[in-house]
């Protein structure tokens, strides 16, 4: 029996983020739930793993339901402590809810599944050839992502739409921006997107691929537990 944590960069449990990949796993697995900022108030939240202007962001959510903009680096480190703790309480599969690069993170023993390697993996070969649109949810992570997806060809556009805003209505602008320049599929590229952003843009007449994080993983991780 696997002993699987999902670990978010924000608060836990993130249930809206975990449910793609949870329909796929087996009925025995044991899953746990941890994030980085467990635990903290918003205000030290903030202090400690806050946004600093000129370096990348990532925006997640806290047990409240609002979301918070936070440093990359820090969460990196913070994600690090999280792990060995995950690991010291028996998880032998640690799933990071985020879809950003955090290429120093490691675990001693355990299998670390990083949505980011897995989805640029699957953009780059199923899609290949496509005109992929890009959505995230913040105009200041367009240069990270611009970096992130450099490889793919045609070249890449992005458009930004927070996954957490009350209705769907700038996700749906952004999609439309990419298909009325040509795009033939989008990812959105945050795992805060999920069934409820691809059913939104389904009712309203998208029938492009709509490629959302929690789905990809799911699918490729949901045979490794059988």
């Amino acid at each position: 029996m696997h002993t699987l944590t999902f670990l978010t960069i924000g608060q836990a449990p993130r249930p809206d983020l975990s449910e793609a990949i949870e329909a796929h796993l087996p009925v025995n697995a044991r899953v746990r739930h941890a994030g980085v900022l467990d635990g903290l108030t918003r205000q030290e939240a903030e202090l400690r793993f806050g946004a600093t202007a000129g370096r990348a962001t990532l925006l997640s959510r806290l047990a409240d339901g609002s979301s918070v903009t936070l440093d990359a680096e820090a969460v990196g480190a913070g994600l690090q402590t999280r792990v060995d703790q995950m690991e010291d309480a028996g998880a032998d599969i640690v799933v990071l809810l985020c879809t950003g690069a955090f290429p120093g993170l490691r675990t001693r023993r355990a299998r670390l599944v990083e949505p980011d390697v897995l989805v640029t993996g699957y953009v780059g070969t199923v899609l290949r050839g496509s005109r992929v649109g890009f959505v995230v949810p913040l105009p200041e992570q367009v240069t990270e992502a611009r970096e992130k997806w450099r490889s793919v060809v045609p070249d890449p556009a992005f458009t930004t739409a927070s996954p957490y805003a009350d209705n769907e209505a700038a996700l749906l602008a952004a999609a439309c921006t990419h298909l009325e320049a040509g795009a033939n599929a989008l990812m959105l590229d945050c795992m805060g997107y999920g069934a409820r952003h691809r059913r939104s843009l389904r009712a309203a007449g998208l029938t492009v691929p709509v490629l959302t994080p929690g789905a990809v993983v799911g699918a490729a991780l949901g045979p490794l537990l059988d």
